[in-house]
């Protein structure tokens, strides 16, 4: 019989449940910073008109 030495395998670690930090326990600070973000204007400025225009413009020239 071969006699086969055991190999122990990895460990597995649990991190402490009071190190985790969410959402709930973000400091004043940073609550402040996040509803000043979520309160920004989003900007759309369409799809650029103007790029269209010129196009056609040049599409214009090159036929006359």
């Amino acid at each position: 019989m071969e006699i086969t030495p055991t190999r122990q395998s990895a460990k597995i670690l649990m991190f402490p449940v009071a190190a985790r930090a969410s959402a709930s326990n973000l400091s004043g600070k940073a609550k402040f910073a996040a509803e000043l973000a979520s309160l920004r204007n989003r900007m759309d400025f369409g799809s650029g008109w103007y790029h269209e225009a010129a196009i056609e413009e040049e599409k214009q020239d090159r036929k006359s």
